[in-house]
């Protein structure tokens, strides 16, 4: 073999090598749902701040979709809860913002605001339904669920479900919560 044709072979399996390498770095596991901003543990409380009752009551259906879906969750609403959820009208785009701040495991607290101007822009006559679906999908990420997860099945999490019918956490958020809390 010529040393040409060596080298040119040493080079090809080398590039070959980096690529699988590469490829298998980059590679998401199968369980890409878990969000280190969550909570840490399923059981926590949260004040509802600068919000009417209909606003409250919003809230409240989103504990209560969490609190009764099997997974765990304990979500409770006080007064002199550390996280916060809030409603305005804000002139940014996103539907749900959840901000956590802390370390996870010493004192992490978080703020969930929802933007009751794109949503009211978006959501036609099924306003209900996705103030209810986004305020249920912004305390999920309280119970360390990320956007988007990756999986074909169907979830509260992913940003293309359709608002107007998935308010509740699905099998598959219910089944993330509770291996990521087990």
């Amino acid at each position: 073999m010529s040393r040409r044709f060596a080298r040119a072979s040493l080079v090809l399996t080398s590039c070959t090598a980096l690529a699988v390498a590469g490829t298998l770095a980059g590679a998401t596991s199968a369980q890409a749902t878990y969000y280190s901003g969550g909570m840490p543990g399923r059981s926590f409380n949260v004040k509802t701040v600068g919000i009417n009752d209909q606003w409250v009551k919003y809230f409240d259906t989103g504990r209560s979709n969490w609190n009764n879906a099997g997974a765990g969750a304990k979500i409770g609403r006080k007064s002199s809860a550390k996280a916060s959820f809030t409603a305005a009208r804000y002139s940014a785009s996103w539907y749900g913002m959840y901000s956590p701040s802390g370390s996870r495991h010493i004192n992490r607290i978080f703020k969930i605001q929802v933007n009751a101007r794109t949503l009211d822009r978006d959501a036609g006559s099924k306003y209900d339904q996705w103030v209810r679906s986004t305020t249920t999908h912004e305390l999920g990420h309280a119970l360390s669920l990320d956007d988007n997860p990756n999986t074909s099945k169907a979830s509260l999490m992913k940003h293309s479900r359709n608002r107007a019918t998935v308010q509740k956490p699905l099998s598959y958020d219910i089944s993330e919560v509770k291996r990521i809390y087990s």
